[in-house]
């Protein structure tokens, strides 16, 4: 059994369904009930990674002991981006606001520290059409900002928010090397850490096929009861019954 446990999870779609309106998504009771468990243990370390805003991350959770990092990771007490990358963003924002198409479902976000395309709810041609201006401005402005596909987005970051993946080695090297990683995502942004950890546990949200996951979950119900089963086993103790009413 592991000395100590380094526990790496996505929200969206992870720890809370996949919503239309990601401002209306709640964490249920029993989920942050578990994390807040996991997070007091203290041989835990517990991260919630998610592409969100930390500040808007923080609207929806508030647990003690737990780490919060926006922006696939990059987004942390003291990161920082220049100047000049800021401005490449302010140009990219206006070349796609002329650009992309004035359909239901295509929205423009402007995370101050990224871009982001949406294209739930849209038509097809809409999609293909948004995602053909999309790539064309990561072309324009490459190398100083890339682009992140996700779950009905993509986004368009500096080069400097390069991914979960990178976080997830800053996280290894920061922990002690006896500590089991266990990393647990539903999108394409979340294979990144996936192929990090090589040696780690990963699990995979929402299906087995097309991802280097080595295990995978149905949807954030299975993900608590992992959660939970997780706390019995660092805890050493049989999980409790869970009713299903």
């Amino acid at each position: 059994m592991a000395g100590r446990w380094l526990l790496l999870l996505d929200f969206d779609g992870t720890l809370v369904p996949l919503a239309s309106d990601p401002d209306q998504v709640r964490l249920d009771p029993p989920v942050r009930q578990v994390l807040r468990r996991l997070a007091n243990h203290p041989g835990v370390s517990v991260y919630i990674i998610s592409g969100r805003r930390l500040a808007n991350l923080r609207r929806f959770v508030t647990i003690p002991g737990l780490h919060l990092l926006g922006l696939h990771g990059w987004e942390r007490p003291g990161a920082s981006l220049p100047p000049g990358e800021r401005r490449l963003l302010r140009e990219a924002k206006r070349w796609l606001d002329l650009r992309l198409p004035r359909s239901p479902g295509i929205e423009l976000e402007d995370k101050g520290l990224g871009l982001a395309v949406h294209t739930r709810g849209a038509t097809l041609p809409a999609v293909r059409l948004a995602r053909h201006i999309t790539r064309q401005a990561r072309d324009r402005f490459h190398p100083g900002l890339h682009l992140l596909a996700g779950k009905k987005i993509w986004e368009l970051l500096p080069a400097a928010i390069a991914g979960k993946g990178p976080a997830t080695r800053r996280l290894l090297a920061k922990h002690p090397r006896r500590a089991l990683p266990i990393f647990i995502g539903d999108d394409a942004s979340d294979e990144l850490a996936f192929a990090v950890l090589r040696d780690g546990l990963t699990l995979h949200v929402g299906g087995k096929n097309g991802t280097k996951a080595k295990f995978w979950l149905r949807d954030p119900a299975e993900v608590r009861e992992f959660l939970e089963r997780l706390e019995g086993v660092i805890s050493c103790k049989k999980p409790g019954v869970r009713s299903n009413s």
